[in-house]
């Protein structure tokens, strides 16, 4: 299975349209079955308002915890906002990054993607790379962050709302280079860690 977490707080947003591309690229050309975990439902706490606990995860923060856990692949796209990922992406990497979320974490290939509606991604992809590798690094994860990144840019002008391509190719290659390297990465990693 591969999750796709389409880390905007938004409804019906530019991550959101980037995360269904991305799912009927990948399902339209591989036998994979791949969930979308929308942050439109987010409901993860600040820091000065609570903690999560694996024990009394709300129904959203399960379904992403199980998703990314059954998953080998993990795609992480983020607005961009003034050069920085969505705090609702950074705070589910504080809250959940541990050890009791281990299973989120362990044994995966994680590929970063920024969107944006005009020039914008790359340092949110970058950025979100360098704070998944620290969890990695720290807990000892069998895990690695993909070198392969997209900027995905103007994208309300490339992609309609349910992901569909308004007829920009060289995006949609891009999009599919992405996707096919990626993919290829997580197989080569799970065999890598399989022998």
């Amino acid at each position: 299975m591969i999750t796709i977490l389409s880390g905007s707080p938004r409804k019906n947003s530019n991550t959101l349209r980037v995360a269904n591309a991305l799912k009927h690229m990948i399902e339209g050309n591989y036998e994979e079955t791949v969930n979308i975990v929308d942050f439109y439902g987010f409901d993860i706490p600040s820091a000065n308002a609570g903690t999560v606990s694996i024990d009394t995860l709300s129904p959203w923060q399960l379904s992403m915890f199980e998703s990314m856990s059954a998953s080998g692949l993990v795609f992480v796209l983020t607005p961009e906002y003034n050069w920085f990922p969505s705090a609702e992406i950074i705070q589910t990497i504080h809250a959940m990054g541990g050890a009791q979320f281990a299973a989120m974490w362990n044994n995966k290939v994680f590929a970063t993607c920024g969107t944006s509606n005009g020039r914008g991604g790359r340092m949110p992809a970058i950025q979100l790379g360098y704070a998944i590798n620290k969890i990695i690094s720290v807990f000892n994860f069998n895990s690695m962050v993909s070198a392969k990144m997209f900027e995905s840019q103007f994208t309300d002008k490339v992609l309609n709302e349910d992901g569909s391509s308004m007829g920009n190719q060289e995006y949609m290659n891009g999009l599919k280079v992405f996707a096919d390297y990626n993919l290829n990465m997580a197989k080569k990693w799970k065999n890598m860690i399989d022998h």
